[in-house]
């Protein structure tokens, strides 16, 4: 293959590389947060139901 074609190979991965998303290691917390919360509020509401159903 020519230099040239190296080069641009090279340089296209290079800017790919650079434009990649940035990790978000907030946004990750708060989604594994926000899933907790949502198992926990599952739990409650089949907890309830099972509670109406004895009583």
């Amino acid at each position: 293959m020519s230099d040239n074609y190296n080069r641009y190979a090279q340089k296209m991965a290079e800017l790919k590389a650079e434009r990649a998303p940035a990790p978000h290691p907030l946004r990750e917390a708060l989604e594994e947060l926000l899933m907790s919360v949502k198992w926990c509020e599952t739990i409650w509401a089949i907890e309830d139901r099972i509670e109406k159903s004895l009583d």
